[in-house]
C-alpha cells in the first residue's frame, strides 16, 4: 500500500526536550522551594503541549505525511487535506483552512540546499502549497 519513504526529516532535540522538561518539573518538585510546586507545573504543561503539538519526525509518503511525536503518537495525515506553507528551516503543514499546523523541522538549525529538497519534494508528490 504505502511506497517507501521519499523523503524524511526530523530533530533530535525536538525528541528529547519534552522528557529533559519532566526531569527538571521533578528535580524542581523534589528540592522544594516556596515555588517549586507552580514551576514544576509549568514544566509538565510546556511538555505536555510540545508532545501533543510538536512532531519531532515527518515522513512525506505518497499518500500523506506521517509525523511522530515525542510520547509514541503517530499521525497521517492525507495529502488531499493538507496545504504545505515553506520555511527557511522547514515547512508548516496546515490541515484544511486553519491558519496554524504541525511545523515541520528539518533539523533546527539552517542547513543550505534542504528547504529546495523538502519543496521538490513536496510538489513531486503533487501537495499544495499555500
Amino acid at each position: 500500500m504505502s511506497h517507501a519513504p521519499t523523503y524524511q526529516g526530523g530533530s533530535a532535540f525536538l525528541r528529547w526536550w519534552p522528557r529533559i522538561l519532566l526531569t527538571l518539573a521533578a528535580v524542581v518538585a523534589v528540592i522544594g522551594w516556596s515555588r517549586s510546586l507552580p514551576w514544576a507545573a509549568l514544566f509538565v504543561l510546556v511538555a505536555f503541549l510540545h508532545g501533543r503539538l510538536l512532531p519531532y519526525q515527518f515522513t512525506i509518503l505518497d499518500e500523506g505525511l506521517a509525523l511522530q511525536f515525542p510520547f509514541g503518537r503517530e499521525v497521517l495525515l492525507p495529502k488531499q487535506v493538507l496545504t504545505i506553507r515553506m520555511d527557511s528551516v522547514g515547512a508548516l503543514a496546515m490541515v484544511g483552512h486553519h491558519r496554524f499546523g504541525y511545523p515541520l523541522f528539518d533539523k533546527i538549525l539552517y542547513e543550505p540546499g534542504r528547504s529546495s529538497l523538502l519543496r521538490t519534494t513536496f510538489s513531486g508528490f503533487g501537495y499544495h502549497f499555500a
